[in-house]
């Protein structure tokens, strides 16, 4: 595993000119839209269409179906459309007795180097976009793609001495829990694992009362307090889940819950980020909200409900978590 001290705070630069609301910094390409604004975009092209009367028509992207293999073919296009050349990895899998189809998305960007070398660091960032069938899939997980696809964008021209690669995972939901992550995840080679820094994951970033950064229960943990320093720096309100449930040590987040779990288990560092509330219920994260509830698997899990309970959520939170991304990533050196 690759030693933490081969990924070091950037000194010399303000973080300040990293990421902030029309801000860019030097060799990035300039976006116009303030960060989370084209993450919206991607959460409205994903789950919903516009009728003319106004009306909305719900896109499903239930795993194993034509409507996953749409979202694939959407989120591909979108990564080209970044400057990326993204690729589909297929594999198959059984669920309820049958077998069935589905894709991962991967794009790829390489670091600046000077000379080939084999041992330099890997960051890898995925989200899931497959959806349950019960609602539309805006928080759980449109909401993660998105977040991924506008750092994708707006990192394509950023210099860095790692290589990326952004994955977005068919077939997380259930019956075939995480299946997309761990064919990815067993596709890496032994370098690849080796030279991996940090996994981040996006999972249902819009709806919840609170904003989270986990490590996982391998307790890698440098990269999760990396981003609580920077959130703390930048007073972005994403802290760590404060471990009153006993089964769930304070800042971690167990092994079945989302695709880090792949990771977790190769040994990888992993950032898991969620919209939640870890502080009701049984205070283990499944609520999400105090005065709703919980939006996920639930025909709830539409913008047009969730903006109606919670009109300036989605927004914020989207800019928050694109913020401490860009920050984070930014702030790494070779």
């Amino acid at each position: 595993m690759l030693p933490p001290k081969n990924l070091r705070l950037a000194v010399g630069v303000p973080l300040a000119l990293i990421v902030s609301l029309g801000v860019v910094t030097p060799g990035q390409a300039k976006d116009p839209k303030p960060l989370g604004e084209r993450a919206y975009r991607y959460i409205e092209a994903l789950t919903r269409i516009e009728n003319p009367d106004g009306t909305f028509t719900r896109v499903l992207r239930t795993q194993g179906t034509i409507g996953e293999v749409r979202a694939a073919t959407s989120i591909q296009g979108w990564f080209d459309k970044s400057g990326y050349r993204a690729k589909r990895q297929k594999f198959t899998y059984v669920a309820k007795g049958k077998k069935h189809s589905s894709q991962n998305v991967v794009a790829v960007r390489k670091g600046r180097a000077t000379k080939a070398d084999p041992s330099r660091p890997l960051v890898i960032l995925g989200a899931h976009y497959d959806a349950r069938r019960e609602g539309w899939g805006a928080d759980d997980n449109a909401s993660g793609v998105a977040v991924m696809l506008e750092v994708a964008h707006r990192m394509r021209n950023v210099k860095t001495s790692y290589d990326l690669k952004f994955v977005a995972f068919g077939a997380e939901e259930m019956p075939a829990a995480e299946r997309g992550s761990e064919h990815f995840a067993a596709s890496l080679s032994k370098r690849d694992i080796k030279r991996a820094a940090v996994m981040i994951n996006y999972d249902s970033l819009i709806v919840g009362d609170h904003m989270y950064v986990h490590a996982g229960f391998n307790k890698k943990t440098w990269a999760r307090d990396r981003m609580v320093r920077l959130s703390k720096k930048f007073r972005l309100p994403i802290d760590t889940q404060p471990g009153w449930n006993p089964a769930y040590p304070a800042g971690l987040t167990p092994n079945g819950l989302s695709d880090y779990s792949s990771f977790n288990r190769a040994g990888i560092p992993i950032v898991a980020f969620e919209s939640t509330n870890w502080e009701i219920g049984d205070l283990d994260g499944y609520t999400q909200t105090e005065q709703f509830g919980s939006f996920w698997h639930t025909s709830q899990d539409s913008l047009q409900t969730i903006e109606e309970r919670y009109p300036d959520r989605p927004r914020v939170h989207l800019f928050t978590f694109t913020k401490l991304t860009m920050t984070f990533l930014k702030s790494l050196k070779g």
